[in-house]
């Protein structure tokens, strides 16, 4: 698949993490601290995909937004994670929301023919969102609602190895179409499958695998 059909495209980056795993004393602490170079190279590609800049949501409770954004305020986002614990006040990720914004916003600008191809949404995320099944009903909701299969993608990214994430997303990977969904739009990888020389075909995965 030709890389130029990732251009002229919403590009978003959703940061799911827990509140747990900004404290230095957990298991996936160094994994966010280690897969930080990577997410940065990937949102750099995005960046340079993306004309009107890429948007950027913190998965909180509330929600942050960032619109027309950039590579340095995603760079801020995880300094700032990894540098303020939150682990005394644990909160559910807020997954639903940001992911419900991102296909809203996409499918108004495909409506207002503003010039995009499609979008690709990246989450990254480390633990099961507590509401999964809400979030399998919104993806099958965006595939129905799409004309061609490459028309969306959206990369789920794992950080760390807790069993109950990785199983949810190989669901949402490989049985989107039995929930419903007209397209199969997902693809889930663990982080460490970001290669810097590979941030393309990691991209292009994200519309075709």
């Amino acid at each position: 698949m030709p890389a130029n059909l990732l251009e002229d495209r919403n590009y978003t980056i959703i940061i799911a993490r827990s509140d747990g795993s900004r404290d230095p004393q957990h298991p996936f602490y160094e994994e966010w601290v280690e897969a930080q170079a990577s997410l940065i190279d990937l949102a750099k590609k995005c960046q340079e995909f993306d004309s009107d800049g890429i948007t950027v949501y913190e998965a909180s409770t509330p929600m942050w937004k960032y619109k027309k954004s950039n590579v340095a305020r995603l760079a801020e986002i995880l300094q700032r994670q990894n540098t303020e614990p939150d682990a005394a006040k644990p909160t559910a990720i807020n997954l639903a929301e940001p992911l419900t914004t991102a296909f809203s916003d996409y499918f108004q600008l495909k409506t207002k023919a503003a010039g995009k191809q499609g979008a690709i949404i990246v989450v990254v995320l480390d633990e099961k969102p507590e509401n999964g099944a809400a979030i399998a009903e919104i993806l099958v909701s965006a595939a129905n609602k799409i004309d061609k299969d490459e028309e969306i993608g959206v990369s789920f990214i794992q950080i760390g190895d807790d069993l109950k994430t990785q199983k949810f997303l190989i669901d949402l990977d490989t049985n989107l179409q039995v929930q419903g969904a007209k397209f199969d739009i997902v693809d889930a990888k663990f982080w460490h499958e970001i290669k810097r020389s590979s941030v393309v075909q990691f991209l292009i995965g994200a519309i075709n695998d």
